[in-house]
């Protein structure tokens, strides 16, 4: 196989293929966009690309250099402080702006180039607030190629306001709908849906969950932040949670939950199953912090229970709560042994719903 350095149909970042030292055929992601940094990662492997990588581009002065450009410099930038799941998000929104913007002069950009973009994502099925997180990436990679003396013009002056109206998701799950979704699932995804429920974890937040993370002589989970480095946390082990994962403590895996391949889509069939509203993973997370607010749990508490970090601000005032006002918070929660006792009866006992305010 002949050594090389090239962009796959429909990605920006670089990959390499080359001959191991046992004959074999490698294909290697070197997870950079950036042709200078694929080219060091590739020589780091013991690569030598024979040729010009395919897909790569010759310095060209400003004047010359298109959007389609911008964002790929923009993701290298991002991969030094975001969790992988935010530059994959970004990626996909940057495949969006080079598709239908990637030939525009980066000096050429007008708000119209702009606006067409908006109304053609639109025409394709794209919701408003989609289309308004695509301009949010295109804004921070002009700004970039601002600071890089790509341009000169301020990002302001070529992306025009775009205002979406965004509707939060208000779903979350009763207690009795909780247990009637249980008892349509296999008993491992009940183990992760608990898990979900009582740690209002990310989706990934759950799946990354391992054995080691989970410290049963203190009563703590470290919830491993995956979305942003602050969003990591520790956070009260709920106490009849503990119980029921001590019970398959030790079975051989390492992950508590682990991988749910289509969690989605089973969850939607287990709700059919169940005769309830569809829920997503997020609403299992937005379970547990209703949860904790029906129960009159401080909002300042739950939200760094949930992790939310958005802003120095929030550290300020989170930072006065101690560790046993984030303990009851997490114990007013539903009894957990008792939703997991009521899933294998056919007419199971009712169990209160959490006191409204």
């Amino acid at each position: 196989m002949q050594n090389r350095l090239y962009r796959k149909t429909g990605s920006l970042l670089y990959w390499c293929s080359y001959t191991d030292e046992r004959g074999f055929p490698v294909e290697h992601c070197t997870g950079s966009a950036n042709l200078g940094e694929a080219q060091s990662i590739a020589a780091h492997l013991g690569v030598a690309p024979a040729g010009k990588a395919r897909g790569a581009e010759d310095p060209e002065p400003s004047q010359k250099r298109t959007l389609g450009q911008a964002p790929a410099h923009f993701l290298s930038f991002c991969r030094l402080d975001r969790s992988a799941a935010t530059v994959e998000c970004y990626e996909q929104k940057a495949g969006h702006l080079v598709r239908l913007l990637g030939e525009v002069a980066l000096t050429a950009l007008h708000v119209d180039h702009v606006h067409a973009y908006a109304h053609k994502r639109l025409a394709e099925g794209a919701a408003r607030e989609t289309v308004r997180k695509d301009l949010v990436v295109l804004r921070s990679a002009l700004q970039l190629a601002r600071d890089r003396g790509v341009i000169d013009r301020s990002p302001d002056a070529m992306i025009p306001r775009f205002r979406a109206s965004y509707k939060p998701r208000q779903r979350w799950l009763k207690v009795e709908e909780l247990c009637a979704l249980l008892r349509n699932l296999e008993p491992h995804r009940q183990r992760w849906v608990m898990v979900a429920v009582f740690t209002g974890g990310r989706l990934s937040e759950v799946e990354s969950l391992k054995w080691s993370d989970v410290d049963f002589d203190r009563g703590q989970i470290h919830i491993r932040g995956t979305k942003t480095a602050k969003a990591d946390r520790k956070i009260p082990l709920h106490k009849e949670l503990g119980e029921l994962l001590k019970e398959h403590q030790g079975e051989g895996a390492e992950a508590v939950a682990g991988r749910w391949h289509n969690v989605r889509r089973d969850l939607r069939l287990a709700c059919e199953k169940a005769r309830i509203e569809p829920v997503t993973p997020n609403d299992l997370r937005r379970t547990f912090a209703s949860w904790l607010k029906q129960a009159g749990q401080d909002s300042l508490a739950v939200g760094r229970l949930l992790g939310h970090t958005s802003s120095r601000m929030v550290e300020l005032v989170y930072g006065h709560l101690d560790q046993k006002s984030l303990s009851r918070a997490v114990e007013s929660l539903p009894s957990a042994s008792l939703i997991a006792s009521q899933v294998g009866e056919p007419s199971p006992k009712p169990i209160p719903n959490p006191p409204q305010q």
